[in-house]
């Protein structure tokens, strides 16, 4: 029998925040207690091989969401990430678009944020499966996929990018180098307000609920799998 919507989020989200790649996972309590400048570089051109695509994620879950009303969430989602911020002024803002911001953040490990340098950083295989799997949403069931971006991705980012920041900030990077996860922080209990939103027309029964669950897990264990590939690039620099 399914559970009510709001009981099924609400019950969801605190198994998420338990899931070891939202905080608990060791290269995450290391990064965030012994990080140096040289660590943050490593998370940094890993983690931009993944965030350069996210308004990509957006458009394929946009692109394959049947309801019109569940599209509106991601929709303003997507907005958010190139820099609308409706309720200041109108339009986009190029200085604030989250891609700018994180290149900010990568300038200030010492990263060259060249497009050409850019291009030009190898993945470590666990990030490269770990953004395959994210570009590939748009070919998965659609219920399947609002619930890797949404409870396996949206739900989780203030608590994990806190985590992030404090390592950030041990690094000694300043306020201003890590906008981009203060940001988040802010913005995304939001987001998961508007993907939670976005999913009450296909959780209503028991099978939508435990695809919801599938694709929420199956992200957040991939994620594990990133975390462990950059502890072990970063065991090194960890002081």
């Amino acid at each position: 029998m399914a559970m009510s919507v709001n009981a099924f989020f609400d019950k969801l989200e605190a198994e998420v925040l338990k899931h070891p790649a939202v905080s608990g996972h060791s290269y995450l309590q290391k990064f965030s207690k012994r990080a140096t400048k040289a660590a943050a570089k490593v998370f940094g051109e890993q983690y931009y091989c993944f965030s350069r695509h996210f308004s990509r994620y957006l458009a394929g879950a946009v692109a394959i969401c049947p309801d019109e009303k569940g599209r509106a969430p991601l929709i303003k989602n997507l907005f958010e990430e190139y820099g609308g911020r409706s309720e200041e002024q109108k339009g986009m803002d190029a200085e604030l678009t989250h891609p700018a911001i994180f290149r900010k953040f990568l300038r200030s490990t010492g990263i060259d944020t060249s497009q050409g340098a850019l291009d030009k950083i190898n993945m470590l295989p666990e990030t490269k499966l770990f953004v395959e799997k994210y570009l590939n949403i748009h070919y998965m069931d659609y219920v399947e996929a609002l619930g890797a971006l949404g409870p396996g991705t949206e739900f989780m980012v203030p608590t994990m990018y806190t985590t992030i920041r404090e390592g950030l900030r041990h690094a000694g990077l300043s306020e201003d180098d890590v906008l981009f996860f203060t940001a988040h922080i802010e913005l995304d209990v939001e987001h998961a307000a508007n993907i939670r939103r976005s999913l009450e027309f296909c959780s209503q029964t028991e099978e939508q609920q435990a695809k919801i669950r599938k694709g929420a897990f199956d992200f957040l264990d991939t994620r594990s799998v990133l975390w462990n590939g950059l502890e072990k690039a970063s065991e090194q620099y960890f002081k």
